[in-house]
């Protein structure tokens, strides 16, 4: 979704109850993160000396805080008045600039996201490009692009063209997985920033002393390593169950309807997330891996990685690769789970996939 200066005017002018902020605030501080803040301080120190590159790519996986940071940074260039206070740089929520923000309807920032299963297509950047032809309200005008490696080709080409040569004021802040997901020209054209990947041990640390959960469930959090994991968030739904039930699908395949049932029980892309997660850390066992799995779901994982071959795996792992690229396809759910569980347990599956 692109938010242009008109949809910012207009959303201005309704009353301000009804307006929200673009994200939400992070749920934690960014500049304290132990691995993002070395590139939060490169970032304000090239901005304090006027050296900021007009086009940024902040790199980082799902969970590691890499949007926070962007958001994060957005709020604080925008800032009319930040507040400089050491490890709790931020922007400081009362200026004008910021009240426009917080309203939702700042008119210079400017945002865009892919939606679930969607890419971002040119339509969206072309929103871009209308509102940086329009007079800036401030010093500054900001463009988020998250999640920019789903840029449709067309997307990327018009985008590049702002990037080559962009308005003066303006600021374009990119988030991604991979660098190499991203076309060679836009690569060319922007300021990498990748903050390091911390171990295990440190964001277990982190998740016990910052957001008050067990090491049992810091270390299930890390394991899943969905983009929620900076949260806390307990997951609430029965990620033991859905294992049990894969092994249940191997053990006793006439039971695969009572396994649909269970797999009912959590959404498609969730299910899909959760089930490649435990196909590579069953992989890692069968070839004597060191898992980073919680104890808990050790004795499972074992048994699953003793019901197959290493050919049979790969052939799984195309079949659970598919499921996953389908999962946000306005599907029939109990067809979609039971054709998955059925592919999953064909007798024929090598010659079936090939």
């Amino acid at each position: 979704m692109a938010v242009s200066r008109a949809a910012s005017r207009r959303r201005a002018e309704e009353p301000v109850e009804t307006l929200t902020p673009l994200w939400p605030p992070a749920p934690f501080s960014v500049p304290t993160v132990p691995w993002l803040a070395p590139v939060w301080q490169r970032l304000m120190r090239l901005q304090q000396q006027d050296r900021l590159p007009h086009g940024l790519l902040l790199l980082g996986a799902p969970g590691q805080g890499v949007v926070e940071l962007a958001r994060h940074f957005a709020d604080w260039l925008l800032c009319l008045q930040p507040i400089h206070t050491p490890g709790n740089e931020r922007a400081c929520g009362v200026c004008s600039a910021c009240q426009w923000r917080l309203a939702g309807s700042h008119p210079d920032l400017l945002w865009v996201k892919a939606e679930a299963g969607k890419e971002i297509g040119v339509d969206d950047i072309r929103g871009l490009i209308d509102a940086f032809a329009m007079t800036r309200q401030g010093a500054l005008r900001v463009a988020l692009i998250e999640q920019a490696e789903q840029m449709s080709r067309s997307a990327a080409n018009s985008l590049l063209k702002l990037l080559e040569e962009p308005p003066v004021g303006s600021v374009f802040l990119l988030t991604a997985t991979s660098a190499e997901r991203l076309p060679a020209t836009i690569r060319s054209r922007v300021q990498r920033f990748a903050p390091s990947v911390p171990s295990a041990a440190t964001r277990q640390h982190w998740l016990v002393e910052q957001r008050g959960i067990s090491a049992d469930e810091a270390a299930l959090l890390i394991f899943l390593g969905d983009s929620g994991l900076l949260d806390g968030q307990v997951p609430d739904w029965d990620w033991q169950g859905i294992a049990e039930a894969w092994l249940m699908l191997w053990q006793a395949p006439e039971k695969l309807p009572l396994v649909v049932q269970r797999w009912q029980t959590v959404p498609r892309p969730v299910l899909a997330q959760w089930l490649l997660r435990l196909w590579t850390a069953s992989a890692q066992l069968r070839v004597g891996l060191p898992s980073d799995a919680p104890p808990a779901l050790l004795p499972l994982l074992r048994r699953l990685a003793a019901q197959e071959s290493a050919l049979d795996a790969q052939k799984r792992y195309r079949i659970l690769m598919a499921f996953a690229q389908t999962a946000t396809h306005p599907l029939n759910e109990e067809l979609a789970l039971e054709r998955l569980a059925l592919d999953l347990i064909r007798q024929d599956l090598p010659e079936q996939i090939d």
